[in-house]
């Protein structure tokens, strides 16, 4: 689930807002990107697929049987209404359904404040047949109206389920030729190779628009993944590895998504009187504050 989206963006104002609005669609058929990870293709009118690649949609859990006795549960335990959960669409809108992906959430004791309540029930095949409700279109995750006017270079930095914008995006920018002058860089970092979410559709973006689109696969713990290719490499990214594939900093904008300190985690080392432990969109910062990307060029969604 998305936690925010933040940071100041280039000026999209002139691209056309998709009204907000209450939309009913049909869950038609489920795909397993990874091993715990699985797609949603939802059928909805066509005149309800007018939403920017990179925005996302808001899916209340109350709608779910299944769920009614947690749902009363973190109720009554939080004291407050479940709120809607937001989540990145995997799709573009050329694309013929509505598509999220979902990575489950877990609940480790002493870690995490609750279970999850919604994401487990997403990220199966249990809703295929079902309609879903949910709230569409939002989101600042997008390009800007002209990215040549500001941008040489597009660098999409992601990790795990982060990679769902990104890939959407890609997909309108490339698969349509949009701004074929512009370059794309995909930093993606996962544990394994198997971890890699639309590890397929990113290796033949890769391979078919090699002019427009660099992928580099970080690998954290698995050994030797250089025997993949020559997008993998061990280890995680530094300032070095990132500036040597992206160029002039002012001509640069960013997109990353990936998991950051939660709310829950800084109470809680608080409490302790520790620092918090960085995540993924911490070590990003320090990246590209280091580089030099003004803050305008930085955008950054969260989820957690």
């Amino acid at each position: 689930m998305l936690a925010t989206t933040a940071d100041a963006s280039q000026d999209v104002s002139l691209r056309k807002k998709p009204k907000l609005r209450p939309i009913v669609g049909k869950v038609v058929s489920a795909t397993r990107e990874t091993w715990d990870t699985w797609t949603l293709n939802i059928q909805v009118p066509e005149g309800d697929r007018d939403y920017i690649a990179g925005q996302f949609l808001n899916i209340a859990p109350q709608q779910f049987p299944e769920l009614v006795n947690m749902v009363a549960y973190l109720e009554h335990v939080k004291g407050r209404r479940e709120v809607v959960r937001a989540y990145s669409i995997a799709s573009a809108p050329h694309e013929p359904y509505v598509a999220i992906t979902t990575k489950p959430e877990r609940f480790y004791p002493g870690e995490t404040e609750y279970p999850p309540l919604l994401s487990p029930l997403l990220a199966s095949d249990l809703l295929v047949g079902r309609n879903i409700e949910f709230t569409g279109y939002t989101g600042a995750y997008i390009l800007p109206e002209r990215p040549l006017e500001v941008a040489d270079v597009v660098l999409h930095f992601v990790a795990g389920s982060g990679s769902v914008p990104n890939v959407a995006i890609l997909k309108d920018e490339l698969v349509l030729g949009r701004n074929p002058g512009l370059k794309h860089v995909l930093i993606n970092v996962n544990k394994t190779r198997d971890d890699i979410i639309y590890r397929e559709l990113i290796e033949k973006m890769a391979k078919d628009y090699a002019q427009q689109l660099k992928v580099v696969n970080f690998i954290t713990r698995e050994a030797n993944p250089e025997r993949y290719g020559p997008d993998y490499v061990a280890g995680r990214p530094t300032v070095e590895t990132v500036s040597a594939l992206v160029g002039d900093p002012s001509r640069l904008l960013v997109y990353a998504c990936g998991a950051a300190i939660s709310k829950w985690q800084r109470k809680k080392a608080e409490l302790e009187g520790k620092e918090p432990t960085p995540r993924f969109l911490e070590s990003v910062t320090e990246i590209v504050q280091a580089l030099g990307v003004d803050k305008k060029r930085f955008k950054k969604e969260i989820y957690g």
